[in-house]
């Protein structure tokens, strides 16, 4: 058993004092002076550069918000802890995927090859201006690539900015980020056939990019084969699909995906199956923000939640198993899905009952910020995924926490894409206390639900006057 990762899952649940928060700089972009620069093409959406859009769609300053002292509010729980000092500490730059406090605390790094649209060599990306900070020459694709990639991107977490507001806390909020990142990632890359991994030599990663491993974490890796000139096609072989079989299988055996973990017992409860749905994340790239002032409670359609459910239990191209976490959730007032506590199946597109009854009670106990409060009243949806420390220590070792969180993060954010395509808000909540949950959903052993998001109808007074950078 990994005593410390059991420790900290087992005892970390909110963020811990701060004794010295002065000691920690404000600063949310790094510096390199003096390293030779790159630039990418400005504004990135009206460019052919590929590599250029996606580092923007992944941690660029894409947008503007002009909040009030009522905006903050709910994260304060008084006026009187909102300093008001300096009146221009409202205009906030956001970025394109969501950071525990906005902290912004993940990095992106480029290695590029001969074959990149870069040059050849390790860059870090400088997302305040928008280019490449060169730190070494020359092709270290070797180090880091699984397969013949052109480009190979790399994630990582500056611990600190995260440990400046939350303590102890930090930890779990730089592995959920990961998968968030990784998720945005596979989701803007387009037509680079894009894979990730997570399991790869962490320590070779963080010399090569000159890292301390105190400070900063390498989380992921992100590998991009873009496409070559299409060729003439020839005519169709679907007429002969006992061959086909057998050229695919030795191609399933050349590049085997990740075994899926021990399957865990189906239970008993009551499924319902919901309609066909597609999940179009590209599209919820574009409008997908925090919700931040709740939700209105209106009803939620079943073609909606399917919608949402699509995208959560969608797998991604990744070395990880697609049960690493098991997907469930809590619905209220959505129209012909009964109030309660639900397992969702992907494979088989249908929700089975873990738990019966109004959930609201049961959340608002469970959330301790008012903003959360809110939208355990409010919302009509409630994603947890669910992760089995023991299987998952057994497949990967001390890595089990890191891996679990992310794989939880990602689901969380794919759903939260699929249903800003569909404009239903969204926020990932770290201030719930999910444990509490757990024996609603008929836990058992080192079986933990991870995290929650809410989702609902926005309310009207949460969109905030917002200008992209970006157009």
């Amino acid at each position: 058993m990994s005593n410390e990762a059991t420790r900290y899952q087992e005892n970390v649940h909110t963020p811990t004092e701060v004794v010295n928060k002065e000691a920690y700089p404000p600063r949310l972009v790094k510096s390199y002076p003096g390293a030779p620069r790159h630039a990418l093409p400005w504004p990135p959406e009206k460019s052919a550069h590929r590599l250029g859009r996606m580092l923007a769609d992944l941690g660029g300053i894409t947008r503007a918000q002009w909040l009030t002292p009522l905006d903050m509010l709910p994260f304060t729980d008084s006026f009187e802890a909102i300093p008001d000092a300096d009146p221009l500490q409202w205009l906030v730059t956001r970025r394109p995927t969501p950071s525990g406090g906005a902290r912004y605390s993940s990095e992106w790094y480029v290695i590029a090859g001969p074959d990149s649209e870069v040059p050849t060599g390790v860059h870090y990306y400088d997302p305040a201006r928008h280019d490449l900070v060169r730190l070494r020459a020359g092709d270290y694709r070797h180090w880091v690539a699984s397969r013949p990639a052109a480009t190979v991107l790399v994630q990582t977490n500056v611990f600190w900015r995260l440990a400046a507001k939350y303590g102890e806390m930090y930890y779990r909020l730089a592995c959920l980020e990961a998968g968030i990142q990784v998720a945005q990632a596979l989701v803007v890359a387009g037509d680079q056939n894009a894979t990730a991994r997570l399991c790869f030599p962490d320590a070779d990663v963080t010399e090569l990019l000159g890292l301390d491993p105190r400070e900063e974490g390498v989380h992921a890796v992100v590998e991009l084969v873009p496409p070559v000139p299409a060729a003439f096609g020839g005519p169709s072989l679907a007429a002969f699909p006992r061959a086909f079989g057998a050229h695919a299988a030795v191609l399933a055996e050349s590049r085997p995906g990740p075994e899926p973990l021990p399957a865990a017992p189906s239970g008993d409860g009551e499924r319902i199956s919901l309609p066909l749905a597609a999940a179009d994340l590209p599209t919820g790239t574009r409008t997908r923000h925090a919700a931040m002032r709740g939700f209105n409670g209106e009803t939620m359609s079943m073609g909606t939640l399917a919608t949402i459910l699509a995208g959560y239990g969608q797998q991604p191209h990744w070395d990880l198993p697609a049960n690493l976490v098991e997907f469930y959730c809590v619905v209220a007032d959505v129209t012909g899905v009964p109030s309660g506590a639900y397992r969702y199946h992907p494979g088989e597109h249908q929700l089975e009952l873990v738990g019966e009854g109004d959930p609201r009670q049961r959340l608002r106990e469970a959330a301790l910020a008012a903003l959360t409060q809110q939208g355990a009243r409010t919302a009509n949806v409630w994603l947890l995924p669910v992760g089995d420390a023991e299987t998952a220590e057994e497949r990967f070792g001390n890595r089990w926490y890191r891996v679990q969180q992310a794989a939880a993060g990602a689901a969380l954010h794919r759903a939260c894409l699929a249903a800003a395509a569909v404009d239903v808000a969204s926020r990932i909540q770290n201030d719930v206390l999910t444990h509490l949950l757990d024996d609603w959903f008929g836990l058992e052993g080192r079986k933990r639900s991870l995290l929650v998001a809410q989702l609902g109808t926005e309310h009207p007074a949460g969109l905030r006057p917002e200008f992209r950078l970006t157009w």
